[in-house]
């Protein structure tokens, strides 16, 4: 079977693009080739054109796998995802990405056919009627957007820090951890208070822990710009001043990347789960010495890259959510669940791994918590316009060794002059997030001011 051809002008732009950056690895045009019966779906239509579209105009591409009767035009889905697409502006890269998930949600696919008693077990799905078109002028405004983004960054690398994280709280008169509204919040920027920060790194992912005579400790990832390696830092609440310490504290340091320092507490000891992705392992500490003292307490898993793993106990089963990446794939839009009834103890992968592909709502954000209505709330990360641009707070309905189910209740959107969130956590009567802002690096007026 022959691969499609790409119109003229998008044939060109992939020119430009390997001349541009070297890319040497062909991304192949067409779909994974499957049984005759399987067939993809590329936002709902069945040509590959459709994920050209979609990739030209920078937006997440959804991808279905599904059964197709050989005596109907009855398809049923079988497997499915909203893939992150790091990179949206990079149209080979975009491409390949999506045709390496493509591969796995083929392949995950064939298998859960294999296993159901029929194909008719499964949901139906419609195509759309019409293929798909791609236009010259699609191809040519995202040749242009790339051109122009190109010429721009190049100053604006001079003036401007982008993905400059920072910190923020906030403090309330009811349990913060009890409020997951079923509302939009576009903008609260007046009840935020942002912690003193750092022009050399950046802070993020906090996690805060109140002990047993009632001061809270904050941990978080500090990640300094020359080293770009992140550390786990700490500062306390001075519950006399009612203020945090200005000057933080690593309190846990390795030769690869630290992040999403999860805590949690059994049998009286306190225990952290940082994000070790770059060391290829879930790692759990820990506290010696609590806050500051760590020391390595168990591998939980190796040979394997997870990222932002957060533990919940039911009062019986130990849960683990973490998400994995597969074929070098990108770990922001896959959530997948273990069970045990130890957190250290062996665990057991969830026979509807990853329970969760989709960018706007996989990778974890926080803690989960009960809020007022006795809801399990799961804050996710909602990566569909950039890494951690915001919120999605679910509901988990169904939670079983077997079975996993949940819906969105509340969605939170960056306060306003801020580009991302991408952490929520509360304890007692303290929320803490994580703001996603521009730093700027230097001010052209502000030696004129200074003579003047």
């Amino acid at each position: 079977m022959s691969q499609p051809a790409y119109p003229s002008v998008l044939e060109w732009w992939t020119r430009i693009e390997k001349r541009l950056y070297g890319d040497s690895e062909e991304a192949p045009r067409g779909g994974t080739r499957a049984r005759a019966s399987i067939i993809v779906l590329y936002d709902g239509y069945e040509n590959i054109e459709a994920l050209w579209k979609a990739l030209l105009q920078c937006r997440t591409p959804h991808i279905q796998i599904v059964w197709k009767s050989p005596e109907s035009d009855e398809m049923r889905l079988l497997a499915e995802s909203y893939v992150a697409i790091p990179e949206k502006l990079f149209f080979l890269k975009s491409l390949q990405t999506s045709l390496r998930r493509v591969d796995i949600l083929v392949e995950r696919a064939q298998k859960r056919l294999a296993a159901a008693a029929s194909a008719r077990d499964f949901p139906l799905v419609k195509a759309k009627a019409r293929p798909a078109r791609l236009s010259a002028f699609t191809s040519t405004c995202f040749a242009l957007r790339h051109l122009g983004r190109k010429v721009l960054n190049q100053p604006l690398k001079l003036l401007i820090q982008r993905g400059h994280w920072v910190l923020a709280y906030r403090r309330t008169d009811t349990p913060a951890e009890s409020r997951a509204e079923n509302h939009v919040d576009g903008d609260e920027s007046r009840n935020w208070v942002t912690l003193p920060g750092m022009s050399s790194q950046f802070h993020a992912d906090p996690f805060l822990w109140r002990g047993k005579n009632g001061d809270y400790h904050l941990f978080f990832e500090s990640l300094p710009y020359e080293t770009n390696r992140g550390t786990i830092s700490h500062i306390a609440f001075d519950p006399a001043t009612q203020t945090w310490q200005e000057t933080p504290r690593v309190v846990l340091d390795k030769s690869y990347h630290l992040s999403y320092p999860f805590l949690f507490e059994h049998e009286g000891e306190v225990f952290m789960i940082p994000e070790t992705c770059g060391n290829r392992t879930i790692e759990m500490y820990r506290a010696a010495a609590f806050p500051t003292d760590w020391v390595l307490h168990k591998v939980i898993m190796r040979d394997v890259v997870a990222a932002d793993t957060t533990l919940y106990h039911d009062g019986k089963t130990w849960w683990m959510f973490t998400s994995m990446t597969e074929d070098g794939g990108s770990n922001w839009d896959e959530l997948s669940i273990f069970h045990s009834d130890s957190p250290f103890g062996e665990w057991t992968a969830h026979p509807m791994n990853p329970v969760v592909s989709d960018c706007r709502l996989a990778r974890m954000a926080g803690n989960l918590f009960k809020d007022g209505q006795n809801r399990l709330i799961r804050p996710a990360q909602n990566c569909e316009r950039e890494y951690g641009a915001a919120l999605t707070f679910r509901e988990i309905t169904e939670l079983t060794t077997t079975t996993y189910a949940e819906r969105t209740v509340s969605i939170r959107t960056p306060p306003r002059g801020h580009q991302g969130l991408h952490t929520w956590n509360a304890v007692g009567g303290i929320t803490v997030i994580d703001l996603k802002t521009q730093l700027r690096k230097w001010n052209p007026w502000r030696g004129a001011m200074r003579r003047a």
